[in-house]
């Protein structure tokens, strides 16, 4: 196992992008560039050859295409990451979106960049290391979750939706977990939970009053809100009424299964 040489590009002191200094630090050598000028310097002199760039792009067009390509030029064996803040969501279908490049929002970075850099250190598959030419399908088959150890335990699922909750609790059944539907407007009593996942739109109003409630009642379970498109003043509201972790919808079940052992594991060895 060797540490990943990681080119950082763009200014991540903004809070969308605060936290991915820290986690990319945590998996290897991390030399950061704020411009395309600046990170092409660096690649010209033939002195660094990066396994991964990740470009922290806040805006759409903060670094054109052909930027990209260039860098791509100057480190041909370099898988480039964009980490894309909130204002890039629409990009996909009225902006132009870099060819050849893996996508993640801010707010999916925690469990994608952990899972899959993490991956790529340590010289497993990774969906990362897939060819540029990969079909969605195959990204899918790529990200399926490999045999782990069976879990056990109870997990609360709050939703007003029997689809999302089936779906949800069909994913933890194959974790070991066992679940629980908490039904909004519906008072029902549980004991022993060691985790919950709260469904939610935006966690405003009516939402958020309800994530309080069920962090109160819960405490000290974890709880992971899943929310529609985040902004950072969402995942911070969200975390402020007691959730432990933000993801957002649509999702990938790997980023909860992630989020839930993370959150789970510590409470269950401490126990």
């Amino acid at each position: 196992m060797s540490d990943l040489c990681i080119l950082l590009l763009g200014d991540t002191d903004r809070l969308e992008f605060r936290g991915a200094r820290a986690s990319l630090d945590a998996l290897g050598r991390v030399i950061a560039a704020e411009s395309i000028e600046s990170a092409a310097a660096l690649l010209s002199g033939g002195q660094l050859a990066p396994d991964v760039i990740v470009a922290a792009q806040a805006f759409p067009g903060q670094f054109s295409a052909e930027a990209i390509d260039r860098l791509r030029w100057l480190a041909p064996l370099a898988r480039v990451v964009g980490l894309l803040g909130s204002w890039c969501e629409g990009e996909m279908r009225s902006g132009r979106p870099w060819p050849a490049a893996v996508r993640v929002y801010w707010h999916q970075w925690p469990a994608r960049c952990a899972r899959e850099l993490s991956r790529l250190r340590d010289g497993l598959s990774s969906t990362w290391a897939l060819p540029v030419t990969a079909s969605e399908e195959e990204r899918y088959l790529g990200i399926a979750e490999e045999p782990a150890p069976p879990q056990s335990g109870l997990i609360a699922v709050h939703t007003p939706s029997f689809e999302m909750q089936d779906w949800l609790s069909s994913a933890c059944r194959r974790r070991g977990w066992s679940t629980v539907w908490l039904r909004p407007h519906r008072r029902t009593a549980v004991s022993g939970v060691i985790a919950a996942v709260f469904d939610a739109a935006e966690c405003r109003g009516e939402e958020l009053a309800a994530l309080e409630r069920m962090a109160t009642s819960l405490k000290p379970a974890p709880i992971i809100a899943l929310l529609e498109f985040p902004r950072i003043e969402d995942h911070q509201r969200a975390l402020s009424a007691g959730a432990s972790a933000v993801l957002s919808k649509p999702l990938l079940i790997d980023d909860l299964i992630w989020q839930m052992d993370r959150l789970v594991r510590p409470r269950v060895q401490a126990g």
